[in-house]
């Protein structure tokens, strides 16, 4: 008797025992259910051969997880891992799979899924390196020299880049520059399209530059101006005094040969001058210009 009632309550308690179970569950289905979240999750590569390099792959990748709010809630990228697996790759264009992994959930859709990316072998190049001026020096100021050191550098890369290299540069700034000066220039490859190739690695990445300058001199041609003072005797009057040579080269720095137009002769006293004829007088130079020609000779013509 007593095992038949045991037996009759046992029942009773399996079925509570269910109903417990199904209400817990749809309790926590309810307030931690399941979500999906987007990550964008830095793609890495994996298994690459040291002499090898892959190219066109994208840094990121989007991958979709599901799991229960209460987990999902705390997770960051860090912890969605995806990668490809470039094992036994050669060189060329190839399609290889993104694989997704996430500990605490599952991986629902990962985008894109499938890389088409070039698999390459790394070489080096020895190339001479090339000064590019930028800007210009302070006002009369010419750059004279450059001096680089080291003249030459390895460069290092996918093969099919190099083949494109042709010239390493580094930018040398002498914009209101007025004396000598040394800079370390951060050097840049150049391809054959004029672009920037900032996947190739130079070694070293930078250059020493020491830059000469000097004082810059330039040639100008100018007329030559009659300067007079006084008044001619007897009433007459000065008709036209003409210099020969007519016209002068000058030597001066920029900034002073530009703001000239022409040069003058020291003046001449017409009160001493008592018919028509010739004078030898001294040209009258500005401070700071050289010139070959120190006098000329004027022919005045006067009337009565």
């Amino acid at each position: 008797m007593k095992q038949f009632l045991e037996r009759e309550n046992l029942i009773p308690r399996i079925v509570t025992l269910i109903v417990a179970c199904g209400l817990w569950l749809y309790v926590m289905s309810e307030q931690n259910p399941m979500i999906e979240r987007d990550f964008v999750v830095k793609l890495q590569q994996r298994n690459v051969a040291e002499n090898m390099v892959v190219l066109n792959a994208p840094e990121n990748v989007k991958v979709k997880v599901s799991g229960q709010r209460s987990v999902l809630g705390g997770v960051t990228e860090k912890e969605v891992v995806a990668y490809i697996d470039c094992a036994g790759l050669d060189v060329g264009q190839q399609n290889v799979p993104v694989v997704a992994q996430f500990p605490e959930g599952q991986v629902i859709e990962v985008n894109p899924n499938n890389i088409y990316l070039y698999i390459d072998e790394i070489s080096e190049k020895t190339m001479p390196v090339e000064t590019i001026v930028i800007g210009l020096p302070a006002n009369d100021y010419a750059l004279s020299k450059q001096e680089v050191a080291p003249e030459t550098v390895t460069v290092r890369g996918a093969g099919h880049r190099l083949d494109a290299l042709v010239k390493v540069v580094a930018p040398v700034d002498v914009s209101e520059k007025e004396r000598d000066f040394e800079v370390q220039s951060h050097l840049v490859a150049i391809s054959d399209t004029g672009a920037e190739m900032h996947d190739l690695a130079i070694e070293p990445a930078e250059a020493k530059i020491k830059a000469t300058l000097v004082r810059q001199m330039i040639t100008t041609e100018l007329p030559v101006i009659v300067s007079t003072t006084g008044e001619l005797a007897d009433g007459k009057k000065l008709v036209k005094a003409e210099s020969t040579p007519a016209k002068v080269s000058i030597l001066a720095e920029p900034s002073v040969a530009h703001s000239l137009v022409a040069l003058h002769t020291k003046q001449v006293d017409l009160s001493r001058l008592r018919s028509d004829g010739t004078v030898d007088v001294e040209l009258d130079l500005p401070p700071h210009v050289m010139c070959g020609t120190k006098t000329v000779t004027v022919k005045f013509v006067t009337e009565d």
